[in-house]
């Protein structure tokens, strides 16, 4: 495994994380939807990279950006449910599109939607 790599994925997942919000706060959707596809992308790559992938996103999740957290949280929610939902309940308690989003990824996530996906 290649860390300059790995880093490099991350560093752009970030980035497209940031990015993809602000996209739907411009209420861009072509550009939002380009985002979202680049963050699924590169999700794909982190975590082809095995467990230093998976633990790499995770480390995400205690990002001081907000934005980059939630959609770590969200992406890493099946390898560590327990930090993941703590973190979403966080956001969900914020105003706004993050706490919005925050608490529709909680509700896909309680109500099962992502146990096979």
């Amino acid at each position: 495994m290649n860390d300059d790599r790995l880093a490099r994925l991350l560093g752009r997942f970030a980035a497209a994380a940031r990015a993809h919000y602000g996209a739907l706060e411009a209420l861009d959707e072509a550009r939002a939807n380009a985002h979202a596809q680049l963050i699924a992308g590169l999700y794909q790559s982190i975590v082809r990279e095995g467990t230093a992938g998976r633990e790499g996103l995770l480390a995400l999740v205690d990002s001081d950006d907000q934005v980059v957290a939630g959609m770590a949280a969200v992406y890493s929610i099946r390898y560590n449910p327990e930090r993941c939902v703590a973190v979403l309940r966080r956001l969900a308690a914020g105003e706004g599109l993050l706490g919005f989003r925050a608490k529709v990824a909680l509700e896909r996530w309680e109500a099962g939607e992502w146990e096979d996906s």
